[in-house]
Protein backbone atom coordinates (compact mmCIF):
# COMPACT_ATOMS: atom_id res chain seq x y z
CA UNK A 1 0.00 0.00 0.00
CA UNK A 2 0.88 3.29 -0.84
CA UNK A 3 1.21 6.48 1.39
CA UNK A 4 0.13 9.66 0.74
CA UNK A 5 1.71 12.88 1.42
CA UNK A 6 0.29 16.36 1.53
CA UNK A 7 2.66 18.16 -0.77
CA UNK A 8 0.90 21.74 -0.95
CA UNK A 9 2.80 23.52 2.22
CA UNK A 10 2.39 27.34 2.91
CA UNK A 11 5.38 28.43 1.79
CA UNK A 12 8.42 26.00 -0.05
CA UNK A 13 10.11 25.58 2.99
CA UNK A 14 12.11 22.30 4.27
CA UNK A 15 11.67 19.18 2.17
CA UNK A 16 9.84 16.03 2.33
CA UNK A 17 9.69 12.59 3.43
CA UNK A 18 10.75 10.34 0.16
CA UNK A 19 8.26 8.12 -0.83
CA UNK A 20 10.30 5.23 -0.01
CA UNK A 21 10.55 6.05 3.73
CA UNK A 22 7.00 7.30 4.01
CA UNK A 23 5.47 3.51 1.99
CA UNK A 24 7.45 1.76 5.00
CA UNK A 25 5.41 4.12 7.86
CA UNK A 26 2.12 3.30 5.87
CA UNK A 27 2.81 -0.01 6.25
CA UNK A 28 3.86 -0.36 9.72
CA UNK A 29 0.52 2.26 10.96
CA UNK A 30 -1.95 -0.51 8.67
CA UNK A 31 -0.25 -3.54 10.11
CA UNK A 32 -0.25 -2.54 13.71
CA UNK A 33 -4.46 -1.37 12.97
CA UNK A 34 -5.30 -4.55 11.10
CA UNK A 35 -3.46 -6.65 13.40
CA UNK A 36 -6.45 -5.86 16.36
CA UNK A 37 -9.58 -5.56 13.87
CA UNK A 38 -12.09 -8.21 14.84
CA UNK A 39 -15.52 -6.83 13.25
CA UNK A 40 -13.27 -6.36 9.86
CA UNK A 41 -13.15 -9.74 9.31
CA UNK A 42 -16.97 -11.28 9.39
CA UNK A 43 -19.34 -8.76 7.29
CA UNK A 44 -19.24 -7.81 3.52
CA UNK A 45 -16.07 -5.52 3.05
CA UNK A 46 -16.42 -2.64 1.09
CA UNK A 47 -13.40 -0.11 -0.05
CA UNK A 48 -14.10 3.79 -1.01
CA UNK A 49 -12.24 5.22 -4.08
CA UNK A 50 -9.05 6.95 -3.74
CA UNK A 51 -9.82 10.82 -3.32
CA UNK A 52 -13.48 10.21 -2.91
CA UNK A 53 -16.00 12.71 -1.42
CA UNK A 54 -18.02 9.98 -0.34
CA UNK A 55 -20.41 10.51 2.45
CA UNK A 56 -22.15 7.23 2.06
CA UNK A 57 -21.71 3.28 0.75
CA UNK A 58 -24.28 1.01 -0.32
CA UNK A 59 -24.61 -2.47 -0.05
CA UNK A 60 -27.50 -4.78 -2.20
CA UNK A 61 -29.36 -8.03 -1.18
CA UNK A 62 -31.74 -9.93 -3.21
CA UNK A 63 -34.94 -11.40 -2.32
CA UNK A 64 -35.76 -14.95 -2.52
CA UNK A 65 -38.30 -16.28 -4.51
CA UNK A 66 -40.87 -18.28 -3.21
CA UNK A 67 -40.80 -22.34 -4.10
CA UNK A 68 -42.63 -22.86 -7.41
CA UNK A 69 -44.66 -25.99 -5.99
CA UNK A 70 -47.45 -25.86 -8.46
CA UNK A 71 -46.93 -28.18 -11.56
CA UNK A 72 -46.14 -26.66 -15.34
CA UNK A 73 -49.72 -27.07 -17.13
CA UNK A 74 -49.17 -28.05 -20.93
CA UNK A 75 -49.21 -25.47 -23.43
CA UNK A 76 -52.49 -25.02 -24.67
CA UNK A 77 -51.20 -21.74 -26.75
CA UNK A 78 -52.22 -18.66 -23.91
CA UNK A 79 -51.11 -20.46 -20.91
CA UNK A 80 -47.30 -19.35 -20.47
CA UNK A 81 -45.75 -19.25 -17.15
CA UNK A 82 -45.60 -15.81 -16.52
CA UNK A 83 -41.79 -14.76 -15.03
CA UNK A 84 -40.84 -14.23 -11.69
CA UNK A 85 -39.14 -11.08 -10.00
CA UNK A 86 -36.04 -11.07 -8.85
CA UNK A 87 -36.19 -7.94 -6.18
CA UNK A 88 -33.06 -5.89 -5.26
CA UNK A 89 -32.74 -3.90 -1.92
CA UNK A 90 -30.40 -1.39 -1.96
CA UNK A 91 -28.80 -0.61 1.68
CA UNK A 92 -27.06 2.36 2.20
CA UNK A 93 -25.13 3.60 5.64
CA UNK A 94 -23.39 6.55 6.01
CA UNK A 95 -19.61 6.99 6.03
CA UNK A 96 -16.81 10.02 7.16
CA UNK A 97 -13.37 10.55 7.74
CA UNK A 98 -11.54 9.95 10.90
CA UNK A 99 -8.29 10.75 12.04
CA UNK A 100 -5.83 12.12 14.57
CA UNK A 101 -2.46 13.31 14.81
CA UNK A 102 0.77 14.10 17.22
CA UNK A 103 3.01 16.55 16.85
CA UNK A 104 7.11 15.69 17.25
CA UNK A 105 9.57 19.23 17.89
CA UNK A 106 12.72 19.52 16.30
CA UNK A 107 14.65 17.76 19.82
CA UNK A 108 12.75 15.06 19.06
CA UNK A 109 13.96 14.99 15.88
CA UNK A 110 17.40 15.74 16.23
CA UNK A 111 18.42 13.18 18.93
CA UNK A 112 16.42 10.12 18.44
CA UNK A 113 14.17 10.54 15.15
CA UNK A 114 13.78 7.07 14.03
CA UNK A 115 12.89 5.56 17.17
CA UNK A 116 10.79 8.23 18.33
CA UNK A 117 8.83 8.02 14.62
CA UNK A 118 8.20 4.04 14.75
CA UNK A 119 7.20 4.46 18.43
CA UNK A 120 4.83 7.27 17.59
CA UNK A 121 3.29 5.01 14.79
CA UNK A 122 2.91 2.39 17.40
CA UNK A 123 0.82 4.72 19.47
CA UNK A 124 -1.51 5.80 16.36
CA UNK A 125 -1.81 2.21 15.17
CA UNK A 126 -3.64 1.28 18.27
CA UNK A 127 -5.77 4.09 18.41
CA UNK A 128 -6.97 3.90 14.58
CA UNK A 129 -7.22 0.00 15.48
CA UNK A 130 -9.83 1.09 18.42
CA UNK A 131 -11.42 3.95 16.83
CA UNK A 132 -12.81 2.32 13.37
CA UNK A 133 -13.37 -1.28 15.16
CA UNK A 134 -15.52 0.90 17.87
CA UNK A 135 -17.36 2.60 15.34
CA UNK A 136 -18.40 -1.05 13.67
CA UNK A 137 -19.02 -2.31 17.36
CA UNK A 138 -21.37 0.21 17.70
CA UNK A 139 -23.36 0.46 14.86
CA UNK A 140 -23.80 -3.60 14.91
CA UNK A 141 -25.06 -2.81 18.70
CA UNK A 142 -28.33 -1.14 17.04
CA UNK A 143 -29.69 -4.19 16.35
CA UNK A 144 -33.28 -5.54 17.15
CA UNK A 145 -33.26 -9.21 16.80
CA UNK A 146 -31.96 -10.19 20.59
CA UNK A 147 -31.42 -13.06 22.58
CA UNK A 148 -31.64 -12.71 26.80
CA UNK A 149 -29.27 -15.05 28.13
CA UNK A 150 -31.23 -17.38 30.59
CA UNK A 151 -34.86 -16.97 29.09
CA UNK A 152 -34.56 -13.32 30.14
CA UNK A 153 -37.40 -10.62 28.13
CA UNK A 154 -35.10 -7.40 29.25
CA UNK A 155 -32.22 -6.28 29.71
CA UNK A 156 -32.73 -5.34 32.95
CA UNK A 157 -34.26 -8.81 33.62
CA UNK A 158 -31.00 -10.21 32.74
CA UNK A 159 -28.94 -7.94 34.99
CA UNK A 160 -31.55 -8.32 37.88
CA UNK A 161 -30.62 -11.76 37.81
CA UNK A 162 -27.07 -11.87 37.00
CA UNK A 163 -27.91 -14.48 33.97
CA UNK A 164 -25.50 -16.13 32.35
CA UNK A 165 -25.38 -17.81 29.02
CA UNK A 166 -26.76 -21.36 28.70
CA UNK A 167 -26.33 -24.26 26.21
CA UNK A 168 -29.88 -23.83 25.41
CA UNK A 169 -29.73 -20.38 24.22
CA UNK A 170 -26.93 -21.46 21.55
CA UNK A 171 -29.85 -23.83 20.57
CA UNK A 172 -32.22 -21.29 20.41
CA UNK A 173 -29.80 -19.14 18.57
CA UNK A 174 -28.81 -21.54 16.02
CA UNK A 175 -32.51 -22.49 15.39
CA UNK A 176 -33.37 -19.00 14.87
CA UNK A 177 -30.61 -18.42 12.55
CA UNK A 178 -30.84 -21.88 10.49
CA UNK A 179 -35.14 -21.16 10.13
CA UNK A 180 -34.19 -17.52 8.91
CA UNK A 181 -31.66 -19.56 6.52
CA UNK A 182 -28.65 -17.61 7.35
CA UNK A 183 -25.82 -18.99 6.08
CA UNK A 184 -22.77 -20.28 7.73
CA UNK A 185 -19.46 -18.93 7.25
CA UNK A 186 -16.84 -21.61 5.17
CA UNK A 187 -14.06 -18.86 4.90
CA UNK A 188 -13.55 -15.55 6.75
CA UNK A 189 -11.13 -12.27 6.21
CA UNK A 190 -7.72 -13.46 7.26
CA UNK A 191 -5.71 -10.96 9.57
CA UNK A 192 -3.75 -9.70 7.74
CA UNK A 193 -3.26 -6.31 5.88
CA UNK A 194 -4.20 -8.48 2.66
CA UNK A 195 -7.60 -8.39 1.25
CA UNK A 196 -7.67 -12.13 1.24
CA UNK A 197 -9.77 -15.13 2.70
CA UNK A 198 -8.92 -18.87 4.45
CA UNK A 199 -11.25 -21.85 4.94
CA UNK A 200 -12.96 -22.77 7.74
CA UNK A 201 -14.83 -25.39 8.99
CA UNK A 202 -18.73 -24.32 8.65
CA UNK A 203 -20.06 -22.63 11.31
CA UNK A 204 -21.86 -19.40 13.06
CA UNK A 205 -19.43 -16.85 14.45
CA UNK A 206 -20.16 -15.46 17.91
CA UNK A 207 -18.04 -12.45 18.82
CA UNK A 208 -18.00 -11.91 22.86
CA UNK A 209 -15.81 -10.61 25.80
CA UNK A 210 -13.30 -12.15 27.76
CA UNK A 211 -15.54 -11.91 30.80
CA UNK A 212 -18.34 -14.06 28.62
CA UNK A 213 -15.53 -16.24 27.71
CA UNK A 214 -14.70 -17.43 30.79
CA UNK A 215 -18.36 -18.35 31.63
CA UNK A 216 -18.81 -20.00 28.73
CA UNK A 217 -15.60 -22.63 29.25
CA UNK A 218 -18.13 -24.21 32.02
CA UNK A 219 -20.90 -24.99 29.48
CA UNK A 220 -21.53 -28.57 28.40
CA UNK A 221 -20.88 -29.14 24.39
CA UNK A 222 -18.18 -26.11 24.92
CA UNK A 223 -14.34 -27.06 23.05
CA UNK A 224 -11.24 -25.30 23.86
CA UNK A 225 -10.16 -23.89 20.47
CA UNK A 226 -6.57 -26.09 21.70
CA UNK A 227 -8.61 -29.32 21.72
CA UNK A 228 -9.38 -28.99 17.59
CA UNK A 229 -8.38 -32.13 15.55
CA UNK A 230 -7.10 -29.73 13.42
CA UNK A 231 -5.73 -26.83 15.56
CA UNK A 232 -3.73 -25.34 12.72
CA UNK A 233 -7.34 -24.14 11.40
CA UNK A 234 -8.46 -22.61 14.36
CA UNK A 235 -9.46 -18.15 13.30
CA UNK A 236 -7.56 -15.67 14.49
CA UNK A 237 -8.71 -14.56 17.66
CA UNK A 238 -10.58 -17.73 18.18
CA UNK A 239 -10.78 -19.40 21.30
CA UNK A 240 -13.22 -22.08 21.32
CA UNK A 241 -16.89 -23.69 19.85
CA UNK A 242 -20.36 -24.43 21.16
CA UNK A 243 -22.89 -26.07 18.70
CA UNK A 244 -23.02 -24.33 15.26
CA UNK A 245 -20.78 -21.47 16.88
CA UNK A 246 -17.42 -20.60 17.10
CA UNK A 247 -16.60 -18.03 19.21
CA UNK A 248 -14.10 -14.92 18.66
CA UNK A 249 -12.99 -12.92 21.63
CA UNK A 250 -12.49 -9.27 21.69
CA UNK A 251 -11.28 -7.00 24.26
CA UNK A 252 -13.21 -4.10 22.95
CA UNK A 253 -17.06 -5.11 23.60
CA UNK A 254 -17.13 -2.87 26.89
CA UNK A 255 -20.13 -3.50 29.11
CA UNK A 256 -23.29 -1.31 29.61
CA UNK A 257 -24.17 -1.10 33.05
CA UNK A 258 -28.20 -1.36 33.96
CA UNK A 259 -30.11 -0.89 36.95
CA UNK A 260 -30.79 -4.66 38.36
CA UNK A 261 -34.28 -2.76 39.69
CA UNK A 262 -32.39 -2.26 43.24
CA UNK A 263 -30.73 1.26 42.33
CA UNK A 264 -27.84 -1.02 41.72
CA UNK A 265 -25.96 -1.06 38.30
CA UNK A 266 -24.89 -4.47 36.89
CA UNK A 267 -22.73 -4.99 33.65
CA UNK A 268 -24.68 -6.28 30.95
CA UNK A 269 -22.08 -7.90 28.15
CA UNK A 270 -23.12 -7.69 24.26
CA UNK A 271 -21.91 -10.17 22.37
CA UNK A 272 -22.42 -10.57 18.20
CA UNK A 273 -23.84 -14.61 16.80
CA UNK A 274 -23.96 -14.18 12.90
CA UNK A 275 -24.69 -15.88 9.65
CA UNK A 276 -22.63 -14.81 6.79
CA UNK A 277 -23.49 -11.48 4.87
CA UNK A 278 -25.20 -9.96 8.10
CA UNK A 279 -23.77 -6.69 8.18
CA UNK A 280 -21.20 -4.76 5.78
CA UNK A 281 -18.55 -2.69 7.18
CA UNK A 282 -15.55 -0.48 5.20
CA UNK A 283 -12.30 -1.81 5.02
CA UNK A 284 -8.78 -0.56 6.23
CA UNK A 285 -7.57 -3.16 3.90
CA UNK A 286 -6.30 -2.31 0.27
CA UNK A 287 -4.94 0.83 -1.05
CA UNK A 288 -5.74 3.90 0.95
CA UNK A 289 -7.72 2.34 3.16
CA UNK A 290 -5.54 4.14 6.01
CA UNK A 291 -3.55 7.16 5.57
CA UNK A 292 -0.18 7.83 7.25
CA UNK A 293 0.42 11.83 7.05
CA UNK A 294 4.20 12.73 8.12
CA UNK A 295 4.68 16.67 7.67
CA UNK A 296 8.24 17.60 8.51
CA UNK A 297 9.92 20.06 10.60
CA UNK A 298 8.80 23.47 8.73
CA UNK A 299 5.95 21.89 6.28
CA UNK A 300 3.77 24.59 8.03
CA UNK A 301 5.73 27.50 6.33
CA UNK A 302 4.93 30.71 7.99
CA UNK A 303 3.48 29.18 11.02
CA UNK A 304 6.89 27.38 11.97
CA UNK A 305 9.64 29.86 11.42
CA UNK A 306 12.17 27.98 12.80
CA UNK A 307 11.67 24.30 11.86
CA UNK A 308 10.56 23.38 15.64
CA UNK A 309 7.81 21.41 15.11
CA UNK A 310 6.33 18.63 12.64
CA UNK A 311 2.97 16.44 12.70
CA UNK A 312 2.48 12.36 12.29
CA UNK A 313 -0.96 11.26 11.89
CA UNK A 314 -3.61 8.72 10.44
CA UNK A 315 -6.82 9.04 8.49
CA UNK A 316 -9.18 6.56 7.33
CA UNK A 317 -12.96 6.32 6.14
CA UNK A 318 -15.07 4.21 7.84
CA UNK A 319 -18.49 2.81 8.24
CA UNK A 320 -20.97 0.05 8.74
CA UNK A 321 -24.44 -0.97 8.73
CA UNK A 322 -26.62 -4.08 9.59
CA UNK A 323 -27.83 -5.73 6.23
CA UNK A 324 -29.99 -8.51 7.58
CA UNK A 325 -31.37 -8.40 11.19
CA UNK A 326 -32.33 -11.80 11.10
CA UNK A 327 -29.02 -13.06 10.31
CA UNK A 328 -27.83 -11.19 13.37
CA UNK A 329 -28.02 -11.41 16.88
CA UNK A 330 -27.16 -9.51 19.87
CA UNK A 331 -26.96 -11.50 22.78
CA UNK A 332 -27.12 -9.88 26.29
CA UNK A 333 -25.93 -11.68 29.30
CA UNK A 334 -23.40 -10.74 32.63
CA UNK A 335 -20.84 -12.43 33.48
CA UNK A 336 -19.52 -14.58 36.48
CA UNK A 337 -15.45 -12.63 36.48
CA UNK A 338 -15.03 -9.40 36.05
CA UNK A 339 -12.14 -7.10 35.71
CA UNK A 340 -12.54 -3.57 37.37
CA UNK A 341 -9.37 -2.10 36.02
CA UNK A 342 -9.10 0.96 34.27
CA UNK A 343 -7.87 0.04 30.68
CA UNK A 344 -5.10 0.69 29.24
CA UNK A 345 -6.11 2.54 26.95
CA UNK A 346 -8.29 4.98 28.75
CA UNK A 347 -5.91 6.17 30.86
CA UNK A 348 -5.26 9.66 29.12
CA UNK A 349 -6.82 12.30 29.62
CA UNK A 350 -6.50 15.42 27.37
CA UNK A 351 -5.45 18.83 28.56
CA UNK A 352 -8.39 20.70 28.46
Amino acid sequence: MSGLIDRTPVMDTGSFLSSKVQAVYDRKLLRRAVDNQVFDRFGQTRTIPANSNAKSAFAYRYKNILPATTPIAEYDGSNIKRPNKIVREEVEYAVAHYGDYIVYTDELDLYDFDNIQASFLDILGDQASITIDTIRRDALRGGTNVVYADGATSRQEVAAGKKKFTTNDFKIMAVKLKNQRAMKFKSVITGSTSIGTQPIRSAYIGITSPEVVEDLRDLVGWKNVETYSDYSKAIEDEVGSVGDFRVIESTNNAPIPTDDGGGNDVNVYISYFMGKDAYATTTLRGKKGIQTIVKPLGSAGAEDPLNQYGTIGWKAIAGCAILNEAWLIRGECTAGIEDSTQKHYYDYVPIS
